[in-house]
């Protein structure tokens, strides 16, 4: 490509129309679409500086304004702040302050601008370049005419120009298609194959022949795929069916042969080599277009390998809070666990001791309340023992170890309440009710286990902070659920005064988390006589009779 010259026409301040240029296609891969044409608006139009370009940037130093007025721009890869004029030269945009606005090097505004100023540029060198090829061609034609090159074909039909000088103007007619050969490949072609019968029609000469051999190759080069498989077959048919003729004519097969040579240079070669030169630039095209799917590949595997190592490190960071949600809830079950069972035989043992402290000595209330302690800390450490076999085992085992396992491992039921009660009978009175034989019946084993720490959590409390109220455990059951409430009066009965033993505090959220956790309800607090209250139901399976009324 042939460089921009140094200066460009500067645009007249008086322009009044609004000119509509046809833009040229550029040089590169032929399937570039061309552009129909460019119209410039009416704001350039009217009041337009003159522009003068420079092929090299001046620097930071040199003055944005010229003193007659014309704005210095840069036609340069580093084009600058630009914008293009109607005639594509690059113009900058001059600011209320008569200077143009400077731009950081290397900013995105400053690479789009001369991105939208290339294609501009292309097309004005695309021009030059046919307008160069058109003249470099006249001339070369103009001295083979003047050589002599002419009537090159002996036949009947072919006569003599008036005038030398009409094979010249044929000449200049074939360049001046040369200027629109690549808007227009195939409009030039047709045109330049009118000149050549023209020009055979004279004998023909070689000049008019560069110029069809020029317009085959930029037809062959810039059309579209149907028009070029058609221009393949009328090339191949007119060289075959010429050399044919020749031949037969001649009754010669050197002539077919002579002729085949010279239509096949003259119609196949040009067209040869643009299909040669297209094929490259597309394959060039190909191996862009795979590099950048190649890159673009990299990056999306590159996203994708970030996505993993994240999802692995939020799959990493769920497993630790699963665990550490493991371990509260274990936490958690062992401080129920503790307090329901342990927490009540100590707060047992601590309540029957300090009545037996508080009363005067008598051999006989000493030795019962003795033995209730006595059968409060075996009771517990029963239960200490139990809980760390739990703890320590590894699996349910199937021999003998495992079932004692299970005896001795196994949690309060409902049915052992009238032991849990004859404990707390020594020091108070405590009354069961339980009309509906939910004691005795069949139960979930974890709604049994529930409702026998709850009220026995329950008892507890009220032996420990009411001591000597008569307490009241009532068990009813209603449909599918099963309701227990414990209640004392608040006032103090038989039982002496003691100091009540230090409490966790956790009683109430215990019996809570285990109503809950089965989906039931919970509700504790004072009535109206001056007493505390537990309420606490939990959701079970009907019974067969109940289910079958249903």
């Amino acid at each position: 490509m042939r460089s921009v010259p140094k200066l460009v026409e500067s645009m007249s301040a008086s322009t009044t129309s609004t000119p509509t240029i046809a833009a040229r296609p550029r040089p590169g891969p032929p399937t570039a679409s061309r552009s129909r044409g460019m119209s410039m608006p009416s704001s350039l139009a009217s009041g337009a500086r003159p522009v003068v370009g420079r092929t090299t940037d001046p620097g930071p130093s040199a003055d944005p304004a010229r003193g007659d007025g014309a704005a210095v721009v840069h036609r340069s890869a580093d084009p600058g702040d630009a914008a293009l004029c109607w005639d594509g030269c690059v113009r900058v945009e001059d600011g209320d302050a008569g200077g143009a606005r400077p731009v950081a090097p290397g900013s995105p505004g400053r690479w789009r601008a001369a991105a939208r100023s290339l294609p501009q540029v292309w097309r004005i060198e695309d021009r030059r370049n046919d307008l160069f090829s058109a003249v470099t061609t006249f001339v070369l034609g103009w001295v083979l005419l003047e050589v002599g090159l002419v009537g090159l074909v002996r036949a009947p039909f072919v006569v003599e120009p008036a005038e030398p000088w009409w094979r010249v103007a044929l000449l200049g007619v074939g360049c001046l298609l040369i200027l629109v050969k690549r808007a227009h490949p195939i409009l030039a072609l047709l045109g330049g194959v009118a000149v050549m019968v023209v020009d055979l029609r004279w004998g023909g000469s070689l000049a008019v022949t560069l110029v069809l051999w020029d317009l085959l190759y930029a037809a062959a080069l810039w059309s579209g795929p149907r028009a070029r498989a058609w221009l393949w077959g009328v090339a191949v048919t007119v060289a075959v069916g010429g050399s044919v003729a020749a031949g037969e004519a001649a009754r010669d097969v050197r002539e077919f042969v002579y002729m085949g040579l010279q239509l096949g240079a003259v119609l196949l070669v040009p067209m040869w080599w643009a299909t040669n030169v297209r094929t490259k630039s597309e394959l060039a095209e190909l191996a862009g277009e795979r590099a950048d799917l190649a890159a673009r590949e990299a990056e999306a595997a590159a996203r994708t390998a970030d996505l993993e190592r994240q999802r692995a490190s939020d799959l990493e960071r769920i497993a630790e809070l699963d665990r550490h949600e493991a371990v509260r809830a274990e936490r958690a079950a062992m401080a129920r666990d503790l307090h329901d069972v342990i927490a009540s035989h100590l707060s047992t043992i601590a309540i029957h001791s300090g009545a037996a402290l508080a009363l005067p000595p008598d051999a006989a209330k000493d030795r019962a309340a003795l033995e209730q302690v006595r059968t409060s800390a075996v009771a517990s450490l029963d239960e200490m023992r139990s809980m760390i076999l739990l703890l320590r085992s590894e699996g349910r085992r199937d021999d003998g170890a495992g079932a004692a396992l299970d005896a001795v491992a196994a949690p309060g039921r409902l049915a052992g309440l009238d032991a849990l009660l004859a404990a707390a009978r020594a020091t108070t009175t405590v009354v069961l009710e339980d009309p509906d034989g939910v004691a005795t019946g069949p139960l979930p084993a974890a709604a049994d286990q529930a409702l026998f720490r709850i009220a026995q959590e329950a008892v507890t409390n009220a032996v420990k902070h009411a001591p000597g109220s008569p307490v009241t455990v009532r068990l009813s059951r209603d449909g599918a659920t099963v309701a227990l409430e414990v209640r004392d009066d608040g006032a103090p009965g038989a039982a002496p005064p003691v100091d009540g033993p230090l409490s966790a505090g956790t009683g109430l959220l215990t019996m809570r988390e285990r109503a809950d956790g089965l989906g039931g309800t919970f509700a504790a607090g004072p009535t109206a006589a001056g007493g505390w209250v537990v309420r606490a139901s939990v959701p079970v399976a009907a019974r067969p009779s109940e289910r079958e009324s249903a």
